[in-house]
C-alpha cells in the first residue's frame, strides 16, 4: 500500500489538528504494510520522515524564545494586511486553489496512492482518498468561528463528502452528527479515537520539580485547565465557577491557565488580566509541549470545560498522567473517557464550582478518579489509532 497525506497542519506551534497529524503519521511509519508515505507540506511532496524532522525542527526553534527581536513598524503593519487577507472568504479560496494546483502538478506520479487528508476539505487526487472530519462546531456553533471560515467550510465540505470513498471521525458523537447532518451512508463512516504520547506519563514531585518551579507552581496544589482560549472552550464557565469556590478553596488552589490566544478573546483576556491581580489566577500563555507533562502531573485536578469538543485531546493527557478530571458531560470527551472523567452539566457554572469543591474536599474521589484515568488512558495509544485507520486504508483499497 502507498500513501499520501497532507501536512500542511504541522506549522508551530501545533494545533489539535497538527497534533493528531504528527501523532498518526508517526505511527503509521511502523505499519509495514504501508510501502510508502508522501506528505504535502502546501508546495510540494517529501518523505514522511523528513517531514517529521522538519516538523521537530520547526517546533524546537519557535520555542526558543531567547533570541526574539520587536518587530519593526512596517513588519508589524505588513502582518496586519496579510492576516486580514488570510481571514477573508476569497484568501481561502484562493489559497486552495493554488494548493491544489500544486497537488495536481506534483501528484500526478501518485495516482495509485490512497491520499489521506487530516484536515476536513480533500484536495484533488484521481485515486481513493479518505478525510478525517474532527468535528462540526463551526455548524453547531458558527459563532465560536470566524464567519469567513465558517462560509468556507459549509461550501466546501459537502463536496468532500460526496468525494471521499471513507470518512473518519474523532468520536462517536461526532460520527453520529454527520451522519444526522449530511445524510451520509454510515458504512463509510468511521470513528476512531485519538491517542496520547507515551511521554505523557504521571511525574513525581520530584520528577517535575524543575519544570514546576519555572512557573512558580507547588505540586499538587493548583487547578489546571489547557487550551485555546476561545469562546467554544467554556473559559468563562471555569471563571465563574472558581468564583464561587470558598475563598480559602481559591487560595489553596489556584487556577492556572495555559493556552494559547485563540479567536475573539479580546473580552476574555481583558477578564483574565483583571483576575489575575486577586493572585488566585493566572495566564501562562503558550507552554512548550515539553513542559505538559510536568504540568499535568502536579495538578490537583484538571477541567475541560468544553462546550463542544470533536475530541479533547488535553483531557486525555492529563488522564496519562495521572491527574484527576473534569469534563463536560454529553460531549466527545464525556465519551472517550468512558467513566474515568467527572462530569458537569454544559454551561453551568454552579454545577461546575460543586464538583470543583467536592473533588478538592475530598482526596480519595480524586485518587479514584487517577486510577481510572491512568488505566482508560493506557488503552488509547497512537499505535491503536493507526491500526485503525489502516484498516480504513485496507477497506478503501479493497
Amino acid at each position: 500500500m502507498k500513501l499520501w497525506m497532507n501536512t500542511e497542519s504541522l506549522m508551530p506551534p501545533l494545533t489539535g489538528i497538527g497534533n493528531y497529524t504528527f501523532n498518526l503519521l508517526s505511527a503509521l511509519q511502523d505499519i509495514p504494510e504501508i510501502q510508502e508515505i508522501e506528505c504535502f507540506s502546501g508546495y510540494g511532496f517529501s518523505s514522511a520522515s523528513r517531514t517529521i524532522e522538519n516538523c521537530r525542527t520547526a517546533c524546537a526553534a519557535s520555542h526558543d524564545k531567547s533570541d526574539v527581536i520587536a518587530t519593526p513598524p512596517r513588519i508589524a503593519v505588513s502582518g496586519v494586511i496579510k492576516h486580514r487577507l488570510r481571514q477573508s472568504a476569497l484568501a481561502y479560496s484562493a489559497r486552495e486553489a493554488l494548493r491544489n494546483a500544486a497537488v495536481r502538478v506534483a501528484g500526478r506520479s501518485k495516482r495509485d496512492f490512497i491520499y489521506h487528508e487530516p484536515s476536513f476539505i480533500l484536495k484533488d487526487h484521481p485515486g481513493p482518498s479518505v478525510t478525517t472530519i474532527h468535528d462540526l462546531s463551526f455548524i453547531r456553533h458558527p459563532e465560536f468561528h470566524p464567519r469567513q471560515r465558517v462560509e468556507w467550510l459549509v461550501k466546501q465540505l459537502p463536496r468532500t463528502l460526496e468525494r471521499a470513498n471513507a470518512i473518519i471521525t474523532d468520536s462517536e458523537y461526532v460520527r453520529l452528527e454527520l451522519i444526522q447532518s449530511y445524510g451520509i451512508d454510515p458504512n463509510i463512516v468511521t470513528a476512531i479515537h485519538l491517542g496520547v504520547a507515551s511521554h505523557y506519563r504521571p511525574q513525581s514531585a520530584h520528577d517535575s520539580l524543575q519544570v514546576l518551579s519555572r512557573y512558580g507552581l507547588q505540586y499538587g496544589e493548583y487547578l489546571l485547565f489547557i487550551g485555546t482560549l476561545e469562546p467554544r472552550k467554556g473559559v468563562d464557565t471555569l471563571l465563574d465557577a472558581f468564583a464561587e469556590l470558598p475563598a480559602a478553596l481559591r487560595k489553596s488552589f489556584p487556577l492556572i491557565l495555559a493556552g494559547a490566544s485563540g479567536w475573539k478573546d479580546k473580552e476574555l483576556q481583558t477578564r483574565i488580566e483583571v483576575l489575575s491581580r486577586t493572585k488566585t489566577i493566572r495566564h501562562l500563555s503558550f507552554v512548550p509541549e515539553a513542559d505538559l507533562p510536568a504540568l499535568y502531573s502536579g495538578a490537583a485536578l484538571f477541567i475541560a470545560p468544553s462546550s463542544y469538543e470533536g475530541f479533547g485531546l488535553p483531557t486525555l493527557e492529563a488522564m496519562a498522567c495521572g491527574t484527576p478530571t473534569l469534563c463536560t458531560a454529553d460531549t466527545s470527551m464525556a465519551e472517550f473517557s468512558d467513566g474515568a472523567s467527572s462530569l458537569f452539566h454544559r454551561g453551568d457554572s454552579c454545577h461546575l464550582a460543586e464538583r470543583i469543591q467536592y473533588l478538592l474536599e475530598h482526596d480519595d474521589a480524586r485518587h479514584v478518579l487517577a486510577e481510572k484515568g491512568l488505566l482508560r488512558a493506557s488503552q488509547l495509544t497512537w499505535d491503536r489509532c493507526a491500526r485503525h485507520t489502516y484498516n480504513v486504508y485496507r477497506s478503501v483499497a479493497a
